[in-house]
């Protein structure tokens, strides 16, 4: 098993020698994927490696998910009914003793995150910032944000011929096989990615 360390440096060692044309296909999408028991330990490492990329001469944007998930969420129009609503739900459990079903609230927060000022918008409009950049290069860290309502790799097909810029995405997960993932290492093994696994 390698280090994250082994996997970072294989993450640089490929950035330098840029994606091939293959049947997955060209865009500069890198995944280091670590398993979910070493979150805590690469977000310790992120500046360090923001550092040593900088070193390799990569100017290094970064988007953490976490932060802009919570911005949408935030500053959405909807969000004062949503906080009503939830007062509501707290309150009829309480009343009745049952537990609350978080499905459709799920749901809904989902369609929050891909309309309007969607999250593929933000990454977009980062992926533009860095390209900009001599050397750009972007940096996508936090993606257990994303759980329980979307997947990164939904997120990467809309990309798709939209990546100007390497893209670095901090992976939380289990790699099977060559373009197979498990998020967060409980969702089911998806072979839909278009990007190069280090890990």
């Amino acid at each position: 098993m390698h280090s994250l360390k082994d996997k970072f440096d294989e993450v640089c060692l490929r950035l330098g020698q840029g994606r091939r044309l293959e049947s997955t296909g060209s865009d500069p999408i890198y995944y280091l994927v670590f398993p979910t028991s070493e979150i805590l330990t690469v977000k310790r490492q992120t500046r360090a490696w923001v550092a040593k990329l900088e070193n390799l001469s990569w100017q290094v944007v970064t988007l953490s998910m976490a932060k802009t998930v919570n911005a949408i969420l935030r500053e959405h129009k909807l969000r004062k009914q949503w906080l009503v609503g939830e007062k509501t739900l707290l309150g009829q459990a309480e009343r009745g003793g049952k537990g609350i079903e978080f499905g459709e609230i799920n749901k809904t927060l989902a369609k929050a995150l891909t309309e309007g000022t969607d999250l593929v918008a933000c990454i977009k409009a980062k992926i533009e910032e860095a390209s900009s950049l001599p050397g750009g290069l972007l940096l996508l860290t936090d993606l257990e944000a994303l759980h329980p309502y979307l997947r990164i790799n939904s997120i990467e097909a809309q990309l798709q011929g939209a990546i100007r810029c390497p893209v670095v995405v901090l992976y939380p997960g289990k790699r099977e096989g060559k373009t197979s993932l498990r998020f967060l290492e409980f969702y089911p093994a998806d072979p839909n990615y278009r990007s190069e696994h280090v890990g």
